[in-house]
């Protein structure tokens, strides 16, 4: 991922007008400190005080400020998984959010340009880590909203098979794409309903499901390669599996198959 131009609490005169009929080629993260009327779906609304939107690539664009001046944080943003970024966090593209106690937005953009500007070592990685960690806390400011769901019967169903398949076939390459698919839905709704169900992101439900797969078969056959463990749970690239396992067994694959070669 990566941030072309960013800036935070950027003010602007009242009467401020920005159209960009065609959108851009890159997404474009606004946060609003005050009102501002935009255009979304094509439709001009104003907006309550902290709105936060997410514009997708080559979407209209259009907000202004006639009454007031206008102060915002904002950054474009491109890449492979930047698109991911935002799905993964459980946030929609082209949709108005209100998250509560908003004030860390404006902290973390304010880091997100320090880095950049900034450049030193390491700055590509950390601002991949903040944005993702941004994108989820106003996901975590605006979760009231999935705890009013009402899902019925057959949708969780539907999902628990899923996740059965899921988790027999760990050895597949389960994107929240290929799930939703799966299942008729959209990646956000997917995402959304998910984690109402399961009591966490499919992500996570998926990483720790290979990670004890990954134990079982270390466990049971202490000699068996790292490589072919890796792919058997889903991993293509050895070092991103090991990277993985450490993380969340506290230890290498090697040193946890080494315990139980002794026995």
């Amino acid at each position: 991922m990566k941030i072309s131009r960013i800036r935070h609490a950027w003010p602007e005169k009242k009467g401020f007008n920005l159209f960009r009929r065609q959108g851009l080629e890159e997404f474009t993260f606004l946060h609003f400190w005050k009102p501002v009327y935009m255009l979304v779906d094509g439709k001009t609304v104003l907006t309550k005080p902290n709105a936060v939107i997410l514009f997708d690539k080559f979407v209209p664009q259009h907000f202004y400020s006639p009454e007031t001046d206008l102060i915002h944080d904002w950054f474009h943003f491109s890449g492979d998984d930047a698109r991911d970024a935002v799905v993964n966090a459980g946030l929609e593209f082209n949709k108005i959010y209100y998250p509560k106690n908003c004030g860390f937005i404006t902290d973390i953009v304010k880091i997100l340009e320090a880095e950049l500007f900034g450049a030193e070592k390491h700055y590509e990685t950390i601002i991949q880590d903040y944005v993702n960690i941004l994108f989820r806390l106003i996901d975590r400011r605006i979760e009231s909203e999935t705890e009013e769901l009402t899902i019925d019967y057959q949708t969780q169903i539907d999902f628990k098979m899923l996740r059965n398949r899921v988790f027999s076939n760990l050895d597949k390459n389960w994107t929240i794409s290929h799930m939703a698919e799966q299942i008729n839905l959209s990646e956000s709704r997917f995402y959304v309903l998910y984690k109402a169900i399961f009591k966490t992101t499919p992500n996570q439900d998926l990483i720790i499901a290979r990670m004890d797969f990954a134990k079982r078969l270390l466990s049971q056959n202490s000699t068996m390669p790292i490589f072919d463990v890796a792919q058997k749970c889903g991993f293509s690239n050895e070092f991103h599996f090991i990277r993985q396992f450490k993380k969340h067994v506290g230890m290498t694959p090697k040193k946890y198959a080494l315990l139980y070669r002794g026995q």
